[in-house]
């Protein structure tokens, strides 16, 4: 066994580490430095913002559905581009068996 000496250090380690740590960290320089400078929350006029009026809903929801008919669009034409590409190699490769 270590001896009461040791048991003492250990017990100041345990109860003044926390202290010191509590200190730093707590301390208003330390909230000056690090802390303050950072804008955790965005500007309101960076963020979403509902529609008001029901002509803002409506303004909103004819958006809303012509992105999707868009992206509806685009993926339809990336499918009948890739279908004509795979036909197209297909009928590439039974050329070459030929």
């Amino acid at each position: 066994m270590a001896g009461p000496r040791l048991e003492v250090v250990k017990f100041g380690v345990y109860v003044f580490f926390p202290v010191g740590v509590m200190l730093y960290f707590g301390g208003p320089g330390f909230y000056d430095q690090y802390v303050r400078g950072i804008n955790f929350w965005p500007d309101f006029q960076k963020t979403h913002q509902p529609p008001k009026t029901s002509e803002d809903v409506r303004a909103a929801l004819e958006k809303m559905k012509s992105e999707r008919e868009d992206r509806w669009m685009k993926k339809a034409m990336q499918a009948r581009q890739e279908k004509q590409q795979e036909a197209a190699q297909s009928a590439g490769s039974k050329a070459d068996e030929a």
